[in-house]
């Protein structure tokens, strides 16, 4: 059975797998261990791995080894009269290595510019067409390929000198795939013109990590730490040492180092905001997002464990007070089992909004909103209750700073909450939305840019300028500039502008705001949350 012989720890290294000629319908490959230093010649091979185990072997050094059906495809297409040098990561790294696996990986993006083209395999061709490259059937069989659906594929090959694309045998470029006018390959067109895009401006700041999160958050990889590691290779903002490959860390961990990554790096030079600024107005939202790639876990770990090492991690956050609450009702459970809780809270809206306009407004998205409760869980609607932070706080124009007098004063408060059940509140400007049991009339709901999270603070009394961070609330939110509406349809897609750095770079994608612009969060309405990470993860999670 095939042995890995380690690789240089002094050095960069990699493995290179010679493919051996034809020979009898066998594959046989030798397996070498090189420095960077020795300038190997090679190509590397971007293709899907399966959901398959190895069910085959081809021979390295003369010993066998397993791999899946669609590598050994792929080696054998890609067999010729002589000799080919290449790298494949399912080969080239000895994935039962940890420390090595964390390491090659971390590399990755230095492989495949080194390399001197990528090879992209995507299957064997439709059989009964295999002699009419440009078929609709062959069309169809590249553009709906599970290759492109595939995280990893889009460093692979934005990083590439050169890509060269196979279906079966048959080879060909970005050119063909780029001015081809098959109605099949509309299907593709979004994720390949991203891909292609990103090729493009990949000098520039275009290549910032929550960029490329956010373009590429419905990309497919079966280790959810791969939505950040399979992308980091591309990233121009921020240290290289601030997130290090490390598959043996929680995702709790994981999502510290992202979100401090994030909040330590310069703002895009499209921003229309100074550093701090961006940062802090672009937190919450990105704090969503991260928690959303992760599908959960983070919470989960979160929950269930003591042991997360996040005390005296602060980052500041920029909301936008949307409005004082004026009347606080009865639970989601009242109003979701009876007719009559729920209509004496719907005539309550013509008492506590005095121009028709509001009224109206309150009526129409509380018929949305009622609509959406209904599928709430019962995990969700227990998240929207008091943070539980005494050191987390709120202020609008000078930062008190933490102290053990101001932690006392948010000690105090938090004693006098119950952490009741969610109830239904009615805010001024029309809002409606749930919030935490303990919040009261004249407490304040703020929002973010460009997402739906919400947020309830309260002014205390003994401090000029502090408010206490009571907890999330759900809003119903309408669509705005500052606001941006998730598309499910629609994958892998960069704004249409030409200037791709000013369509993608502040934004997170739709974002709109442009320099100079009015902003609500720079109003006097703007407020600054001061959180503990544990509150941010809290805000921001869907769990």
């Amino acid at each position: 059975m095939f042995h890995y012989e380690p690789l240089d720890p002094k050095a960069d290294s990699l493995r290179i797998l010679t493919l051996l000629p034809r020979s009898k319908g066998s594959v046989a490959c030798t397996l070498e261990n090189r420095t960077f230093r020795s300038k190997p010649e090679f190509e590397a091979l971007s293709y899907t791995w399966g959901t398959k185990p190895e069910s085959t072997h081809i021979t390295i050094n003369g010993e066998l080894f397993p791999v899946r059906e669609n590598l050994y495809n792929a080696l054998k297409s890609l067999q010729t009269g002589k000799p080919r040098a290449l790298w494949v990561d399912a080969v080239c790294i000895n994935q039962k290595d940890m420390a090595e696996r964390n390491a090659q990986v971390s590399l990755m993006a230095f492989i495949y510019t080194r390399a001197q083209r990528v090879l992209a395999w995507l299957g064997p061709w439709a059989e009964t067409v295999q002699n009419d490259y440009f078929s609709d059937q062959n069309w169809y069989v590249f553009s709906h390929n599970s290759y492109w659906r595939r995280l990893w594929i889009i460093q692979e090959l934005v990083l590439a000198p050169e890509v060269r694309f196979y279906l079966g045998r048959y080879e060909f470029g970005w050119d063909m795939v780029t001015s081809t006018q098959n109605p099949e390959w509309r299907a593709l067109e979004g994720r390949s013109d991203a891909i292609h895009r990103f090729r493009e401006k990949r000098y520039t700041s275009a290549q910032r990590l929550e960029n490329l999160i956010e373009v590429f958050r419905k990309a497919e990889c079966t280790e959810k730490r791969d939505k950040i590691y399979g992308l980091l290779g591309m990233v121009l903002d921020g240290s290289d040492s601030a997130i290090r490959v490390d598959y043996g860390i929680g995702f709790a961990q994981l999502y510290a180092q992202v979100i401090d990554f994030h909040q330590t790096s310069d703002a895009s030079r499209d921003s229309p905001f100074p550093n701090d600024v961006d940062r802090a107005v672009k937190l919450i939202r990105f704090s969503q997002l991260l928690q959303n790639v992760f599908e959960g876990e983070v919470a989960k770990e979160v929950n269930s464990s003591l042991d997360v090492a996040w005390s005296g991690l602060f980052y500041t956050a920029r909301a936008y007070i949307a409005g004082e609450i004026l009347k606080i009702g009865p639970t989601p459970s009242e109003v979701a089992s009876s007719i009559r809780a729920d209509k004496s809270w719907r005539l309550s809206f013509s008492r506590v909004f005095k121009e028709l306009e509001e009224q109206q407004k309150a009526r129409r998205d509380y018929e949305a909103f009622s609509k959406s409760m209904l599928d709430w869980s019962e995990s969700y609607l227990a998240g929207i209750k008091k943070l539980d932070s005494h050191s987390s706080y709120g202020f609008q124009f000078v930062d008190p700073g933490p102290s053990p007098l101001n932690e006392q004063e948010n000690t105090d408060a938090e004693d006098k909450l119950t952490d009741s059940e969610a109830r239904l509140a009615l805010g001024d400007g029309g809002i409606v939305g749930v919030v935490p049991g303990d919040a009261q009339e004249g407490d304040y709901v703020c929002t973010f840019l460009g997402c739906d999270v919400a947020v309830v603070v309260r002014k205390l009394e003994t401090a000029a300028d502090r408010f206490l961070v009571l907890g999330p609330a759900r809003i119903q939110q309408e669509q705005s500039e500052w606001q941006t509406e998730e598309d499910d349809d629609v994958e892998w897609q960069t704004e249409e502008d030409d200037d791709i750095e000013t369509a993608i770079a502040y934004d997170m994608k739709g974002l709109k705001i442009k320099k100079g612009s009015s902003s609500p969060f720079l109003s006097d309405a703007g407020i600054n949350l001061r959180l503990d990470l544990r509150s941010l993860q809290k805000l921001t999670s869907n769990s």
